[in-house]
């Protein structure tokens, strides 16, 4: 069965990319160590195509690893979307990498199993701890791509009814390009948290512009800021950040603990390392994507997007980061209840830490 992965390894997103595959990898041996799937015991065959970030390119690599080598299942961030809907159309099975919420919905994208957390989804786990931890106003930094918009207007709708209304917000190209001039304008304001949606990396250039100012706002962004490429460019500017993710980049909280810490020991050495510098989130979505294919072929006993459908729809699958959610109204992926806030400052070889419970005082 081949997977026909389309990813950028040499453009913008090349760190990131690499991480990908790097997952793809391990998550294909896994599965054909236990004797491949059905009907005939078959292998994963990786094919992969290198779209160096253009959706032009990502849209071709696509087209060409289903018409011309012949994939089975396809992997990617879906740049250009549209090839997403004529996969569907297909009934080729597609493993999506993207955060843009129109990609979650079947109605659009049937066959689009989404392997992260929708921006929107994000936005709301933001929302419920800035109301848990009763701030009274935030600024709100955005990336100009679709999903950074679609989770800021999910977010503002949350503002105001959670008691933090937004004093103040501003827009940073996907390259980062903008991001003194976007901080300064939100600092104007005065607002208790900075909040940024982010799915490109550009939270490296405005946590470097809030370090540079003399900032000390606390901050809380998306996933994207434990990526290794994000991490070395901002050095110690992590002070006072905190970060959504996964429950299953955080050791020890995710719906099968051990699991996470296993993948690290196996990562690790796949990668001739003995520390990472980013989380293993990246590397654990498309391992995740590769074993829950696997598991429903075998499940079903084929691997069509009929056969896939029918099997995730009514077994969710538990993986390294979280037990996905794929339901007949929706395909959730990582759901809201399967991400968590914490502090970035507690990454370490490539998990974070929870927060410490506070102890309740003594009644005298």
């Amino acid at each position: 069965v081949v997977i026909g992965a389309s990813l950028d390894l040499s453009g913008p997103g090349a760190g990131l990319g690499h991480a990908y595959l790097t997952g793809l990898e391990l998550g294909i041996a896994k599965v054909n160590s236990g004797n491949g799937v059905p009907p005939r015991n078959g292998c994963f065959e990786l094919m992969y195509k290198d779209n160096r970030g253009s959706p032009r390119l990502d849209n071709q690599a696509i087209l060409d690893l289903v018409n011309s080598e012949k994939a089975g299942i396809v992997v990617g961030s879906f740049l250009g979307t549209s090839t997403a809907t004529y996969l569907g159309l297909l009934g080729v099975p597609e493993v999506g990498l993207s955060t843009l919420q129109s990609t979650f919905a079947p109605k659009g994208f049937p066959n689009t199993y989404p392997m992260t957390a929708s921006m929107e989804s994000q936005a709301f786990v933001i929302a419920k701890t800035l109301k848990k931890e009763k701030v009274t106003s935030v600024g709100l930094v955005t990336t100009n791509d679709a999903p950074s918009r679609q989770g800021a207007a999910h977010f503002a709708s949350l503002s105001s009814a959670g008691g933090f209304p937004i004093t103040g917000r501003a827009t940073v190209s996907p390259s980062g390009s903008g991001a003194s001039a976007a901080l300064a304008q939100v600092r104007a304001t005065h607002p208790k948290v900075l909040v940024v949606l982010d799915d490109s990396g550009a939270v490296a250039s405005v946590l470097s512009a809030r370090a540079a100012l003399g900032w000390t706002v606390p901050v809380i962004a998306g996933p994207t800021a434990t990526q290794a490429g994000v991490l070395s460019k901002i050095g110690a500017t992590t002070k006072g950040v905190s970060v959504v993710v996964p429950t299953g980049a955080v050791a020890g909280t995710g719906p099968a603990s051990a699991g996470p810490l296993s993948f690290r020991k196996r990562l690790l050495a796949a990668l001739g390392t003995s520390s990472l510098q980013g989380s293993i989130i990246p590397y654990a979505q498309t391992y995740d994507a590769m074993t829950m294919m696997g598991n429903a072929a075998n499940g079903s006993m084929g691997i069509t997007a009929t056969d896939v459908t029918t099997f995730l729809q009514n077994a969710n699958f538990v993986g390294v980061l979280a037990s996905y959610t794929y339901t007949s109204g929706a395909h959730t992926g990582i759901s809201a209840s399967e991400q968590t806030v914490v502090s970035l400052n507690t990454l370490s070889n490539g998990l974070l830490a929870p927060a410490p419970v506070a102890k309740k005082k003594a009644a005298h």
